[in-house]
């Protein structure tokens, strides 16, 4: 089935089956979606250093799940579920840029990974923060350290918390909780999600935070109890600043096909665009950096206006000097277990002169068994990808050639 049959030919008796987590054909495809992500994401991790390009890593990263993905399931759809993302410091989210918006890593920087796979709809995300550093025998200290392992912490006791029967907002309390203690706040409107066969947010999100003005009698809007047979991606976003987000300079990296949505597209460029994304990336997010040419970037400017794709903003914290860190890990709720799919990655050496105090909730949960995961993936499969290899797109213009490296 490709992404686009879903708004025609998906009745809710398939739709029900293809998200049977007590079938172990659709838990085993979940799970080579998570071997893709836990066998590349350690390899990103490990060019992150002073002077790397922010934009190779993001190709890298891609370049590597598309090259994994297809020796996987040859008949069926396959592929990257979320691009590969480099958001560095107080940018928040999104950042998958083109060569004209290059960054160069820095000592210093708070750097968030995150990236996604799919195999046949069924997907598998992640999120990991590094610190870039000199010297790798010197821990980092202040607020880089600070959000490091507040975010950490946090997104380990609500992995911890996720069983049948947990409220979300039990969860939200123990993400603020640890995250007061070394003096962070969660980032304002993220959260961790449902997740099913072709859908990247199934809705039932658990918030990082309460907003600062809600009141008793809108609780009820975000909670709910957890629920077995349900996919999770627990998303733990939290920051030294004053959780307030705010837009960006840069224009949006990340896009995703809006299947709600239909028009007849009359310029060249869009049509071009509208169909690469059909066929490429179907339902979900993809980078500008993925699209083919020139032609087919222009085009997606029509199909913002026509509401045929969405964008993903590049949001900021408030100040520019604030730090943003980032965790996240797929998780499977069966009728028998939970299931960490996406693996937990080498931590950065960090040292933060706060810490979790006893006896609290926090540290109560934290002091609890995590719950089952997969096994650690054979590393990764040798292939056919290089780090740093810029593509050259030939084009002819009056009879001449001219590159355009992206």
């Amino acid at each position: 089935m490709s992404g686009m049959e879903l708004t025609t030919s998906y009745p809710p008796s398939k739709f029900e089956s293809d998200n049977d987590l007590s079938n172990i054909a659709v838990v085993a495809k979940y799970k080579h979606a998570a071997d893709i992500v836990n066998s590349i994401l350690p390899e990103i991790i490990s060019k992150v250093s002073p002077g790397v390009s922010v934009c190779d890593l993001c190709q890298y990263g891609d370049d590597l799940i598309e090259a994994m993905a297809l020796q996987e399931y040859k008949n069926a759809e396959r592929g990257i579920a979320f691009p590969t993302c480099i958001s560095v410091n107080n940018l928040i989210q999104h950042v998958s840029p083109l060569l004209d918006n290059d960054y160069l890593l820095k000592a210093g920087d708070v750097v968030k990974i995150e990236m996604g796979a799919h195999i046949d709809g069924y997907l598998a995300t992640a999120a990991h923060t590094a610190v870039v550093s000199l010297d790798l025998s010197q821990p980092i200290t202040g607020p880089a350290a600070d959000v490091v392992c507040a975010t950490y912490y946090a997104s380990e006791a609500a992995i911890r918390m996720m069983k049948p029967g947990v409220k979300a907002s039990e969860i939200t309390r123990i993400i603020s909780e640890i995250a007061a203690y070394f003096r962070c706040k969660p980032v304002e409107n993220t959260f961790s999600s449902t997740i099913k066969r072709f859908v990247i947010r199934g809705g039932n999100d658990i918030e990082n935070g309460f907003p600062e003005d809600m009141i008793v009698q809108d609780l009820e809007k975000y909670d709910f109890e957890i629920q077995a047979n349900q996919g999770y991606q627990v998303n733990v976003l939290l920051t030294t600043g004053d959780g307030k987000t705010k837009a960006s300079e840069y224009k949006p990296f990340v896009y995703q096909r809006d299947v709600n949505k239909s028009y007849q597209l009359k310029m060249k460029a869009a049509r071009a665009a509208f169909n690469e994304i059909n066929q490429k990336h179907t339902v979900f997010p993809f980078a500008t950096r993925a699209m083919s040419n020139n032609q087919t970037r222009l085009g997606l400017a029509s199909l913002l206006n026509h509401e045929l794709v969405t964008s993903l903003p590049v949001l900021r914290s408030s100040l520019t000097g604030d730090k943003v860190a980032h965790f996240k890990a797929t998780v499977l709720i069966t009728s028998t277990e939970a299931l960490r799919l996406t693996l937990p990655q080498k931590l950065p050496f960090v040292h933060s002169q706060y810490c979790i105090p006893q006896p609290t909730n926090a540290a109560q949960v934290l002091s609890a068994r995590s719950i089952n995961q997969v096994k650690a993936s054979k590393g990764l499969p040798e292939l056919d990808v290089t780090f740093g290899e810029r593509r050259v797109e030939v084009r002819n213009r009056e009879k001449s050639f001219v590159g355009l490296w992206y």
